[in-house]
C-alpha cells in the first residue's frame, strides 16, 4: 500500500519534473511530516508542510504581513470560502465536501490548511497547487493588492 507521504511527494515531484516548480526540495523527519519547498509564480519560495498524522497540507506563511483582523485578512477568508461556491467553474472550484479549508494567521502570516482523507491525498496535493495558483492570479493580481505584490513578492510596479 502506498502511503500519504509517497502519494503527495509523487504529485508534487510531477510538477517539478514538468518544470512548473523550480528549486523543488523535500525535508522532513521520517515519514510523519515533510516540508516541501519550491519556487513558482514569484521569486519567493513556498513552503508546503505535510502532516501525515492529521492528513493535512499547510501552505505555510503564504501571505506575510497581514494583520489580524485586517481588511486583507477578512477578504482572504471570504475569497477562500467563495472558491467553493457553485458559481465557480468546476475545474477551479474547491471541493468542500472532500476537503476542509482553514486559514491560520500567526504573527501576521497567513497560512492555509487543507485537511483530507487518506484516499484523497493525491487530489489534495493537486487542489493545494491549484489553490495557490488561484490565490496569486485571482485574489492578489485581480484584487486591490498591487502594492502588496510589489512590496512582498518583488513584482514590477506596472
Amino acid at each position: 500500500m502506498v502511503g500519504i507521504t509517497d502519494v503527495v511527494r509523487s504529485e508534487l515531484q510531477n510538477y517539478a519534473d514538468r518544470g512548473i516548480f523550480q528549486n523543488f526540495s523535500v525535508a522532513g523527519s521520517g515519514s510523519k511530516n515533510l516540508n516541501f519547498k519550491f519556487n513558482w509564480l514569484t521569486k519567493n519560495s513556498f513552503s508546503l508542510l505535510l502532516n501525515v498524522d492529521k492528513s493535512q497540507l499547510e501552505l505555510q506563511n503564504l501571505l506575510p504581513a497581514v494583520p489580524y483582523p485586517s481588511d486583507m485578512d477578512k477578504a482572504f477568508r471570504n475569497f477562500l470560502i467563495g472558491r467553493s461556491d457553485l458559481s465557480v467553474p468546476v475545474h477551479r472550484r474547491l471541493d468542500d465536501k472532500r476537503f476542509t479549508f482553514q486559514v491560520k494567521n500567526r504573527d501576521k502570516n497567513l497560512s492555509v490548511i487543507i485537511s483530507f482523507s487518506e484516499e484523497d491525498a493525491a487530489e489534495a496535493a493537486k487542489t493545494t497547487v491549484n489553490l495557490l495558483h488561484e490565490i496569486f492570479n485571482n485574489f492578489l493580481v485581480e484584487g486591490p493588492y498591487q502594492n502588496y505584490m510589489v512590496e512582498f513578492f518583488n513584482e514590477p510596479e506596472e
